[in-house]
């Protein structure tokens, strides 16, 4: 994956969850100027360059002449070709700058390619301090995302000229301020060659029905001005995910050519009522696969590595899509709507103690307890239902496996825990305080 596409993921955290679920997100570093998501809903990533800047002095001075010694290299490593990604690197370079302007107010003689973590930390705070950021605001996760990119890069281009132990600390640091630790565990992600995952990923029906659709697209797609297909594109689109519906005002519904035994075509006025469609194609924006714009949408240079890359940049592009996916068709609720955040939590319970050692029976889950009051049973019925309905239709993506258990493919454990495990998604869903997720009724 790209530099620029895993600052970006960086900038934007773990994917939360705004309250316009529908909104295409395609995350962003700046918000005036790339929009992409790892992550959720409609807001992106990070403010547009720093708030703050170091104080002025002698210190600032050396750090921007040392900044800028690096800056052309630095863009060079950043820029993938994606539109408004050089602009971004230059964002990204004004953040690190105010940080290593305090940096080197702390040491006598500073070396900007070879940072310590202690004096890192305490510039990064003082930097994030000088300004007063609002809750909703990404700003911080922006700076601590960009100096990461700046550690990658000395990494990537051989410029680190400290010890691998002391650039091992400073991404610990680095990736501790961004919440990617391992610290917090619900599974255990079992151990598989790049070459081995990378078959399962490629096989799956859900991304062989991505890269038709993508192969549909071409060049470029028309969308309308809420980022979705046209109604007449609709019919071709689904047909690339294996579906059958036609796009048109809501009318009878269209009978199949031929005998009168098969049943009718369903129309719809929109691609949001087509899930699978709409999931897929806002997982596809999340990614940066595809640039959804004001009156098309256009394939990035990823969706050719998605699609016929060889190695780990291609299995990077396949887990990063299925965990948009599973984050598109699972979590894409509305807060305010508390049944939708049931039927969520329930499914998203239920993938993760399938992706475990001990999956659950699908014989005993969700069965209402014994002493059940017909109300309480009418209501488990119907949340086991809800959830049935999305974990069936994960399966027939190759996500899941039902039969006397729900299982999760060992390759695909890792998308459920990058997905799922993450604290604020699990608090959200009021699962972050239950001690384990046995969901088999005789045992809970």
């Amino acid at each position: 994956m790209s530099a620029a596409r895993l600052v970006a993921r960086r900038a934007n955290g773990k994917y939360r969850r705004r309250k316009n679920q529908r909104a295409i997100v395609r995350g962003s570093m700046g918000k005036n100027t790339r929009n992409r998501n790892k992550r959720k809903g409609s807001a992106g990533a990070g403010s547009s360059g720093p708030r703050g800047s170091s104080p002025a002095s002698l210190s600032s001075f050396r750090a921007g002449r040392a900044i800028d010694a690096l800056a052309p290299a630095f863009v060079r490593w950043f820029d993938d070709g994606t539109p408004g990604a050089a602009a971004t690197a230059l964002e990204c370079l004004a953040a690190i700058e105010s940080v290593m302007g305090r940096y080197m107010d702390r040491v006598a003689a500073a070396d900007l390619t070879r940072l310590d973590p202690v004096i890192l930390a305490d510039a990064l705070a003082a930097d994030l301090a000088s300004t007063a950021i609002d809750e909703e605001d990404d700003h911080g996760e922006f700076v601590i995302a960009a100096v990461h990119g700046f550690v990658d890069f000395l990494g990537d281009t051989d410029r680190w000229s400290g010890s691998a132990e002391q650039l091992a600390d400073v991404l610990d640091l680095l990736n501790g301020l961004l919440g990617e630790t391992n610290d917090f565990s619900l599974v255990d992600v079992p151990v598989i060659s790049d070459d081995d995952a990378l078959q399962v990923f490629s096989e799956l029906p859900l991304v062989q029905r991505t890269m038709a659709l993508l192969q549909w697209i071409g060049d470029a797609k028309p969308v309308t001005g809420t980022g979705a297909l046209r109604t007449k594109d609709i019919e071709a689109a689904a047909a690339c995910v294996g579906l059958t519906v036609r796009g048109g005002p809501k009318q009878t519904e269209v009978p199949h050519a031929g005998n009168g035994s098969e049943k009718p075509v369903p129309t719809v006025r929109s691609m949001y009522e087509v899930p699978l469609l709409a999931q897929v194609w806002e997982a596809l924006a999340r990614t940066e696969l595809i640039t959804v714009g004001p009156t098309k949408a256009v394939p990035s240079p990823a969706s050719a590595v998605f699609q016929a890359g060889n190695g780990p940049d291609r299995l990077e592009e396949l887990v990063f899509f299925v965990d948009q996916f599973l984050a598109a068709s699972v979590l894409g609720y509305d807060p305010e709507q508390p049944w939708e955040v049931l039927v969520a939590a329930t499914v998203a319970s239920i993938l993760l103690a399938a992706a475990s050692e001990d999956p659950p029976r699908t014989d005993t889950v969700l069965d209402p307890r014994t002493g059940a009051s017909p109300e309480e049973r009418a209501t488990v019925e119907s949340l086991k239902a809800a959830a049935m309905n999305q974990l069936e239709a994960l399966a027939g993506q190759g996500i899941l496996t039902i039969d006397t258990h729900f299982r999760v493919p060992p390759a695909l454990v890792r998308c459920i825990a990058n997905t799922y495990e993450d604290p604020t998604v699990l608090e959200d869903l009021g699962l972050l305080d239950i001690p384990d997720l046995d969901l088999d009724s005789e045992d809970a």
